[in-house]
């Protein structure tokens, strides 16, 4: 019984490097980084948003680009005036 919690944990970082290697390896060349920490990136993102109440990055990003979709920039209207 002593042995189960070091070996389940043993299983579990190996599952988790097994992972991150099979994903780095089918990624296409120059993306491979991101394809194996993306997973862990978004969990840390959500623990984040989760533990502080704030939104995430991505949700931040997302928020913006929609907003400046609906309003149009103070230079948006030159192109026409011409």
């Amino acid at each position: 019984m002593e042995l189960v919690l070091p070996t389940l944990g043993a299983l579990f970082a190996a599952a988790l490097v097994v992972g991150m290697t099979v994903r780095a390896v089918r990624a296409p060349r120059g993306q491979r980084l991101r394809a194996a920490f993306g997973p862990i990136m978004g969990a840390g993102e959500t623990y984040q948003e989760l533990h502080t109440g704030q939104k995430g990055l991505q949700d931040s990003v997302i928020e913006s680009i929609q907003e400046s979709e609906v309003r149009p920039s103070r230079t948006d209207g030159d192109d026409r005036s011409r």
